[in-house]
């Protein structure tokens, strides 16, 4: 029993949010998100020292039920609170019941880092912190382009909010770097004077935020708003990267939503396939969970579950491990990241796809699911930004990755030739040139081959039954059959051949896969039984003549199917 199953089941949870406006969903997301949070129990020692109960929030089965719920409560307990902790821990004891009232949703935090004119290119921001006489601060966007982009500014729910704000600080007029700043920006009814924030319309296809432009008008700070101190440094950029260490924690911890996100999809997929028939050649009726095309993408997208579970595990041991470089641990959370995305993305689409017209309706989530891990791609850390730092720190050997616990397998072939090649192409002439111009385009790939090597290593050391750790592999293969078959390890019909054998071992084991995923509490699609689908259409909205009675319709296995 996971720790919110009980919680999943409540009112809060069973309400369907895809039925109510905008501003009542996310109401309701404020709603979910502190009874996640409570319900685990986070303390400032967890959101500080990155515990097992802060890493296993973000793997909790409940965090894929309201993607805006998950992303307010990502951004409350790990960029603010985990931020904040750091500060309070050491230099600044004045900002523990501040935590604690974050911890608790009395208060709520934002994170306002990225600019609407900046992108990826963060570290030269517009936003500026001067120092005044007085001691004071004024902080200013200069341009609407400098405006803070993304976090939920606007007042909610009658609780007061309070952002870090990164902004250039300026002390006598020299520019010292990005620093961050604790600004109150609303009471929960109205912003603060000279703090603006404009609503932006929802995303397409996910549970919304009110995601918001955010933007300065000479506020004047406290000398306490400053988190840190006035000190030239010689080295801003390694400071600045110090000053957001929470968003390559994010990095980590956000792409492990991949696997409850897969484990739901999957329970979904495999429930329908199992209720849902057709007329099979010999006029009998049979569920299409007996037909390879449904098969596959279940079969791969649950393995995957299980495999990534290792690959999480072995990314927590080794991100928490202080020995290694920084920036070895930030480049595994960048892997971990980009390969648990890929498989998701894949996975969702794949098995909307079988579910039909089915897969298209939010109440059945799973196009909801392809939707938010778009978000959380870009979300701490764009991936192929990412790719691309990690990619060029290898080929300047920088700083080396963990090698391969199996360098002698085809995962780990694969990867080391990728890198090889890339780097006998900017050897061989301009390296800024050659690499923009060939390696560049190919850097998400190459980071995904890490991350796939990384997974199947973990699989192997952490002893994943066998036929899910061959189902991993035969797919991690098909991402790039043609070098595979380019060097001669297998032709395309052994490629076909070892998917089938490996789908063959794990498709007699299907349900105690399902069970042991354990997530039935947290699915309330109605289309995987009869029973939630009679009960789901009593709630639908009926039109029809006035004199007509609405005949009760019987259960029916559906006669045609998505193939």
């Amino acid at each position: 029993m996971t720790p919110t199953s009980q919680l999943c089941q409540s009112d809060l949870f069973k309400k369907r949010s895809e039925l109510l406006s905008r501003d009542a969903r996310v109401d309701l997301s404020y709603e979910r998100a502190k009874a996640i949070g409570l319900a685990l129990g986070i303390t400032l020692h967890d959101t500080l020292h990155l515990t097992q109960k802060f890493w296993d929030m973000h793997t909790d089965p409940i965090m894929v039920l309201d993607g805006a719920a998950s992303t307010l409560l990502t951004i409350q307990y790990n960029l603010v609170a985990g931020t904040l902790a750091q500060y309070a821990a050491t230099t600044r004891p004045d900002l523990v019941s501040l935590v604690e009232d974050i911890l608790r949703w009395d208060v709520i935090g934002q994170f306002c880092l990225t600019e609407l004119g900046r992108g990826l290119d963060i570290f030269r921001m517009k936003t500026s912190a001067t120092l005044l006489p007085t001691g004071e601060f004024d902080l200013h966007t200069p341009l609407p382009s400098d405006a803070k982009f993304m976090p939920p500014t606007v007042p909610v729910k009658g609780l007061p909010c309070v952002a870090i704000v990164f902004a250039q600080l300026y002390v006598d007029g020299e520019c010292r770097g990005p620093r961050p700043f604790l600004v109150n920006l609303n009471d929960g009814y109205d912003m603060c004077n000279g703090v603006t924030s404009m609503l932006l319309p929802p995303r397409g296809g996910s549970s919304p935020v009110n995601h918001a432009l955010t933007s300065f008008n000479h506020v004047r700070l406290p000398p306490s708003a400053l988190l840190g101190d006035l000190t030239k440094s010689n080295t801003m950029h390694r400071d600045f990267m110090s000053s957001i260490w929470r968003v390559a924690v994010g990095s980590l911890a956000l792409g492990s939503a991949a696997i409850p996100n897969l484990q739901v999809a999957s329970y979904i997929s495999a429930r329908y396939f199992q209720r849902r028939h057709v007329t099979s050649v010999y006029g009998h009726p049979s569920p299409i969970i007996s037909y390879r095309t449904q098969q596959l993408p279940l079969l791969h997208a649950i393995a995957q579950v299980f495999v990534l579970r290792a690959l999480y595990k072995w990314g927590i041991e080794r991100f928490m491990d202080k020995n290694l470089d920084v920036r070895v641990r930030h480049g595994i959370a960048a892997c971990c990241k980009a390969v648990m995305l890929q498989h998701a993305q894949v996975g969702n689409y794949a098995l909307s796809e079988r579910l039909g017209a089915q897969g298209l309706f939010e109440y059945n989530r799973l196009s909801n699911f392809y939707s938010e891990m778009r978000g959380v791609s870009i979300a701490e850390g764009d991936i192929l930004g990412l790719s691309m730092r990690l990619v060029t720190d290898t080929l300047a050997q920088t700083y080396k990755l963990p090698l391969s616990t199996h360098p002698d397998g085809p995962l780990a072939l694969h990867e080391t030739s990728l890198f090889d090649e890339a780097t006998e192409t900017v050897s061989s002439s301009d390296f800024v040139q050659a690499f923009m111009q060939y390696v560049q385009p190919r850097c998400q790939q190459m980071v995904e081959s890490m991350g796939h090597r990384m997974a199947y290593d973990a699989a192997v050391d952490q002893e994943v039954p066998q036929y899910l750790v061959d189902l991993y592999l035969i797919n991690a293969i098909k991402t790039d059959a043609a070098w595979y078959v380019e060097r001669g390890m297998f032709t395309r019909k052994a490629i076909v051949h070892m998917e089938d054998a490996a789908l063959s071992a794990a498709l007699p084991r299907l349900e105690e896969l399902l069970t042991a995923m354990e997530v039935e509490p947290y699915v309330s699609s109605p289309i995987i039984s009869d029973k939630c689908w009679e009960e789901f259409r009593k709630t639908l909205p009926v039109y029809s003549s006035p004199e007509a009675d609405v005949p009760a319709q019987p259960t029916l296995a559906l006669e045609r199917a998505c193939l």
